[in-house]
């Protein structure tokens, strides 16, 4: 006999989205909650101050950064993964994986023209970061940016490889895992199935997505890497493709500042304006892109895994 599901008919329009946030609130509790205990336990047994771990920077010792490094990982794994997983077997039952489009073995042809399809759109998505900044903030938002900026600089603070396998970890792989199940394989499946247009299903995802993050600086970069994320979803029915290009995207700039922190810090002060013929020439590359991934989605032979 089939499991029994909650049927797009027979469950109340919207409900997974509804059951996605309040999952996704009570995982906040439960992460900040575990991420607070771990602080106390550590400050008890190892005797680490607790500031030590909220205040991380280059004069902090190796095993505080480390310990940072796990608190940041149990916050986001409650706040995204286990909230994602939670609604998707409450909805789906043992069919959860198959309803995620995780059983679907991921194509060479869909991972790599993604990476590239990415890649061309650095230059307008850096032109997007820098008309962002131009933008007034109120300040609570100028005051979330800050912190943010604070634990993401703590996190990016890496001396030796080990740090730099732990961050890939806490800062590529488990969002890439998190936020994918979360924000495409539930929020922008729900707006599909709701809605006769994917494209603004697509969108409407990334704008979740983008807000979520509570970083407004860089809001307009990072809708548009949803809405390529979700692209990619769309086109592949594959949530491991947009997983894996997301853990790149990630991935890819954490390398580069453990490589060339100094140097990317000095770019990044800089804040001029992105060259307009470059950022025009990466927006007219990401449409072509586009355009070529949705014109062969529909060739490609699925393999269940």
């Amino acid at each position: 006999m089939e499991p029994q599901t909650l049927s797009t008919n027979t469950r109340s329009v919207g409900m997974p989205l509804l059951m996605i946030l309040g999952f996704l609130f009570v995982g906040m509790i439960v992460g900040t909650l575990l991420a607070s205990l771990l602080n106390l336990l550590i400050s008890e047994i190892w005797g680490v101050p607790i500031s030590a771990m909220v205040d991380v920077n280059a004069d902090t010792p190796f095993s505080e950064r480390q310990f940072f490094r796990t608190i940041n990982l149990v916050s986001h794994v409650f706040t995204f993964t286990v909230p994602g997983l939670a609604t998707a077997y409450l909805f789906h039952k043992k069919q959860w994986w198959d309803k995620l489009s995780l059983n679907v073995q991921p194509q060479s042809f869909f991972i790599g023209a993604g990476i590239v399809w990415l890649m061309v759109s650095f230059p307008f998505a850096q032109w997007s970061y820098w008309i962002n900044q131009q933008l007034p903030l109120p300040s609570w938002a100028t005051s979330l940016e800050g912190q943010a900026e604070a634990m993401i600089a703590g996190l990016l603070n890496m001396e030796g490889i080990g740090e730099l396998l732990f961050s890939l970890v806490v800062m590529a792989v488990a969002p890439a895992v998190g936020e994918e199940i979360i924000f495409r394989g539930i929020v922008q499946k729900e707006f599909e199935d709701r809605m006769r247009n994917p494209h603004l299903a697509i969108w409407l995802a990334a704008v979740i997505f983008s807000g979520f993050h509570m970083q407004f600086e860089g809001f307009l970069p990072r809708l548009i890497l949803g809405a390529l994320l979700g692209y990619l979803f769309y086109w592949s029915k594959n949530l491991w493709i947009p997983i894996i290009v997301h853990l790149f995207y990630n991935g890819i700039q954490i390398v580069a500042y453990y490589s060339y922190g100094e140097a990317l810090d000095e770019m990044a002060a800089e804040s001029e304006m992105p060259n307009l013929f470059l950022s025009l020439g990466s927006l007219v590359l990401f449409i072509i892109g586009g355009w070529y991934l949705a014109k062969h989605s529909n060739t490609l032979e699925e393999k269940t895994v």
